[in-house]
């Protein structure tokens, strides 16, 4: 990471947590978490040669998206928190990443539960519409998708970019007790 590049990211990084200590109390805020940024960083810079869309399921106040524009990907983010969205998209205009964030669930709408009792998703909201259509793009579309998955939500995120994500794709996850965890889905062409 270059220094001026290093640079923004921790001036990045350091409002986000200030938004965080500002809002931390309002309702948007209440399942909102945030990853080890530097970390997830690593990870992106992994792909930056072999992928080229990259989205973020939940994302929150758009850092990670943000950092994956800044790092020259064409990056997107569904969050279904508007307020997340306007924090997300301020953040994007003062740090330079062409970015671009969508109101609405990552779930795409052509995934259907596939639990017995309807209970696939433990804590992620089920109940709104797809941020998709306002991003005129499928999951499909991306080569690189990044979360941050509630602890028993794992194996649901790889079933769903198993049967509605292109391939090939790769997913990579944050778990504070795990790290990342990178899981690809169909072969690259040589």
């Amino acid at each position: 990471m270059t220094d001026t590049l290093r640079d923004r990211f921790e001036a990045l990084w350091s409002d986000a947590e200030a938004i965080w200590d500002k809002h931390q109390n309002e309702p948007a805020f209440e399942g909102y978490v945030s990853a080890d940024y530097a970390a997830v960083y690593r990870s992106l810079q992994k792909y930056q040669n072999q992928c080229v869309t990259f989205l973020e399921w939940g994302s929150g106040l758009g850092v990670v998206t943000i950092m994956a524009a800044l790092m020259g990907y064409e990056a997107y983010g569904i969050e279904i928190e508007p307020e997340l969205v306007a924090h997300a998209n301020e953040l994007s205009a003062r740090y330079g990443g062409d970015a671009t964030f969508a109101c609405g669930s990552f779930i795409p709408s052509e995934y259907e539960e596939e639990s017995s009792d309807g209970a696939e998703f433990q804590r992620t909201i089920c109940d709104s519409p797809a941020g998709y259509e306002e991003l005129d793009m499928e999951l499909r579309d991306f080569d690189l998708v990044y979360a941050y998955p509630w602890p028993e939500e794992h194996l649901v995120f790889r079933r769903m970019m198993r049967r509605c994500g292109g391939s090939p794709a790769v997913l990579v996850c944050y778990d504070q007790r795990e790290g990342i965890m990178t899981t690809r889905f169909g072969k690259r062409k040589e």
